[in-house]
């Protein structure tokens, strides 16, 4: 992999895992030197056209404990979002982002916090450092993610925090753990999509930066080659590049596999359209793609217009519903 930025929350190892689960999509699930409380969608046996298929898992890498934790994917505000539901029966959920303390400090950074959740409405903001989950001193954002995943929903944490140089007790109601996909359409819908970060191109046409391919209707599908549910995703966008590209969408898959990986994938899996590498995980981190595949589709304004997390065809047929319409709008005069 590529390097490790200082105090990364995202770059220390990768591994997938599958679920099963008979009405969620296929996905592997990536984690990347964080622990995701977020949960994972899950997989079955392909009895139908439509139904998803299990994931296969990748070799896990290094350990976390020097890494952060991942309590969400997510973190943007939302033009006009609402509050994904919740699994209400299930383990607890606090709704943030978090990273170890710098060497010295005790405690748990509070890198972001996403927009109606829990720990939103308690009041915890980017930049709290937690001390405590009621009386439980924590060390590691793991600490943090188990024992709020240990408590359940509607239960009430109380978190001892510093902010500003004075600690405070802030209490906490908790809500189940939202649905994935629910959780990227909280954090990016209706808002700006991400900056690219540097990437490099594997084949067609991969431009340095978003901004270049305004006015064009964008899917951006984050893949890897060892994801079996990423290789069942590749003919539908075979067929949308074929079928739209003339009118004005443009598709581009990104893998934190190396290029020389990439490419060998790219060419045996039979993929017509862009490819590009982010080995350093930059880009990926960025739109929040802890599991794959993870697929955004981005207006010509360039908003994020829906995102869809793992394979489903029933998922995918309602994303290229709205691809359509978007192409429709584009094709309007002004």
């Amino acid at each position: 992999m590529g390097a490790r930025l200082p105090g990364a929350w995202y770059h220390d190892s990768v591994s997938a895992r599958a679920r099963v689960g008979r009405s969620s999509p296929a996905l592997c699930v990536v984690t990347l030197g964080a622990l995701l409380l977020a949960g994972c969608a899950g997989s079955s046996s392909p009895s139908s056209s439509s139904g998803p298929t299990a994931a296969h898992a990748a070799p896990s890498a290094s350990s976390t404990e020097n890494a952060s934790a991942v309590a969400f994917p997510g973190g943007l505000t939302t033009e006009g979002a609402t509050e994904p539901p919740s699994n209400d029966d299930g383990p607890g959920w606090l709704g943030v982002e978090l990273a170890k303390a710098p060497p010295g400090e005790a405690g748990v950074i509070v890198r972001d916090v996403l927009r109606s959740s829990p720990a939103e409405r308690a009041g915890l903001v980017a930049g709290d450092r937690i001390l405590r989950v009621d009386s439980a001193a924590v060390e590691r954002p793991q600490d943090v993610v188990l024992r709020v995943s240990a408590r359940r929903a509607g239960d009430r944490v109380g978190l001892s925090l510093m902010r500003g140089g004075s600690e405070r007790l802030i209490p906490v109601t908790l809500t189940g753990r939202p649905d994935p996909d629910m959780l990227l359409k909280q954090a990016f819908l209706g808002a700006p999509a991400p900056a690219f970060r540097p990437l490099a191109t594997v084949k067609g046409s991969v431009p340095a930066t978003l901004a270049e391919l305004r006015g064009k209707v964008v899917v951006v599908d984050f893949w890897a080659s060892w994801c079996v549910p990423c290789r069942m995703s590749v003919p539908t966008l075979n067929a949308w590049h074929d079928r739209y590209a003339a009118q004005g969408l443009v598709v581009i898959g990104v893998t934190m596999d190396a290029p020389d990986v990439a490419l060998q994938a790219s060419v045996e899996l039979g993929m017509d359209y862009a490819i590009a590498s982010d080995p350093d995980g930059e880009t990926t981190k960025v739109f929040k793609a802890f599991a794959l595949p993870t697929m955004f589709v981005i207006d010509r304004d360039g908003k994020v217009r829906d995102a869809l997390v793992g394979y489903s065809s029933d998922g995918l047929r309602r994303t290229e519903t709205e691809v359509q319409a978007l192409i429709s709008r584009a094709q309007q005069p002004l």
